[in-house]
């Protein structure tokens, strides 16, 4: 299966977040700021043609009513909630910030139908407008994003993203199941492997993104206006002309990128699913669903005890056959690691209510991992005689729990003089201690 990779970035998202803590910010034209630089604009400034890489000047010559806020709101809660989303369709999620995240699409079946349902899912529980690209690889997915966004400037917002004639012609855009559903406005454009050069070809150096706008000019300097004609210039004459950033730029212009795309969200996290074939009809009753369950649960127990990790956040993702899928979020009292705990806690969100469709796959993400706590018995077992090595690893165990200024061996206690003395007294046994001569 061909490598694939989605880019997707929320607008208005830092204007949204503070229009949010002040509602008399709301269709307002205004721009938030920080350290005097333009970070977001608020959709009314938008529709002005006001963008981040104007000057606060240049933007108050656009719109002399223009309000200038700078960031407060914190926007950690609204960004993972966004990440949130991403992971909930596929494991491999890499924040680039807090309004944008590159996820990997490869294991996800159809690229199509999995590109509509993380573009479905983002435009009905997010409530920030969205341009989401799909690509081979991480270059080409958001030099397709940064065309997306500037192509969207001239398209009425009620249609669809169409491709101009000449811009990746064998690219599709994706719609929307059930537009009228959708709370935000959203554009997704698929780039097939096979129109990567086509699509690369007439686009301008400077969408060349992980290289600096003194590279780009660089190139121009040299007559290389466009991605095609960077593609003509053989590779010993680019490193002749640009040393290692040439052999980058050759690679690049033919849409090669190896650069994987990093699991980093959610982080620590200990994962296992299970997904019928589509010739199945899927499990109806909690008893049919218990002998794919079961195994999966205790794969996650094993692995929290292999780590002696406990969870203290599960994430339950549910898929219905010919359904909408769902997803279950829950924040534990206790911390969990036996697979009895995990599989209690699974059963008792899933007979909440009638299950809307046979269930035809799920996948289990144990989030919020913490050193294990050790019981009582636990720790009488380890009390017993061990092996230094097995006495080692209990110690860093309880240290990583308790903290090192509140676990220590005997060995580190400073004795008193005095209790010294009584301890080599004591060595003696029934050693009859000598009495002293007058």
């Amino acid at each position: 299966m061909a490598s694939m990779v989605g880019y997707i970035r929320l607008h208005h998202f830092y204007a949204l977040l503070e229009a949010k803590r002040s509602p008399s910010l709301r269709h307002q034209p205004f721009v938030v700021t920080e350290g005097r630089r333009i970070i977001d604009v608020s959709p009314e400034a938008a529709k002005l043609r006001i963008t981040t890489a104007m000057g606060i000047r240049q933007a108050r010559l656009a719109c002399p009513t223009l309000q200038v806020i700078e960031a407060e709101a914190d926007p950690l809660s609204a960004a993972e909630k966004f990440w949130d989303i991403c992971a909930s369709v596929s494991p491999v999620v890499e924040p680039e910030s807090h309004n944008s995240a590159f996820v990997g699409l490869s294991l996800q079946g159809e690229i199509k139908a999995a590109g509509e349902k993380l573009s479905d899912r983002l435009a009905r529980q997010l409530a920030a407008p969205f341009h989401f690209s799909i690509a081979p690889n991480k270059l080409t997915a958001k030099i397709a994003y940064l065309e997306a966004a500037d192509l969207s400037l001239s398209v009425p917002r009620q249609k669809p993203l169409i491709w101009h004639q000449g811009r990746g012609r064998s690219s599709s855009p994706l719609k929307l199941k059930d537009r009228r559903k959708s709370r935000v406005n959203s554009h997704c454009l698929i780039i097939p492997p096979d129109s990567v050069e086509d699509f690369l070809a007439p686009l301008s150096v400077n969408r060349l993104w992980p290289w600096p706008d003194k590279v780009h000019q660089q190139l121009q300097n040299l007559g290389i206006y466009t991605i095609g004609q960077l593609r003509q210039v053989p590779r010993a004459q680019l490193e002749r002309l640009l040393g290692e950033i040439g052999k980058g730029l050759y690679d690049a212009a033919r849409g090669i990128d190896p650069t994987a795309v990093k699991s980093l969200y959610p982080p620590k996290t200990i994962q296992s699913y299970f997904q019928l074939p589509p010739e199945m009809e899927g499990c109806q009753t909690w008893e049919a669903l218990g002998k794919y369950l079961l195994p999966m649960v205790e794969t996650c127990a094993q692995e929290l005890r292999r780590q002696n990790q406990a969870c203290t956040r599960l994430r339950l993702l549910v898929e219905y056959k010919n359904l909408e899928g769902k997803c279950w979020d829950k924040q534990l009292k206790n911390e969990l690691q036996t697979a009895d705990q995990l599989f209690l806690v699974i059963k008792g969100l899933l007979t909440q209510a009638v299950w809307s469709a046979p269930i035809s796959g799920m996948r289990l993400m144990l989030m919020g991992l913490k050193p294990a706590a050790l019981g009582q018995l636990a720790l009488t077992s380890y009390l017993k005689p061990q092996r230094p090595r097995e006495l080692e690893q209990l110690l860093s165990s309880l240290q990583a729990k308790f903290g090192a200024d509140r676990i220590f061996t005997a060995s580190d206690i400073s004795i008193p003089r005095r209790e010294r003395m009584l301890q080599l007294l004591t060595g003696f046994g029934d050693h009859p201690i000598p009495a002293l001569g007058r």
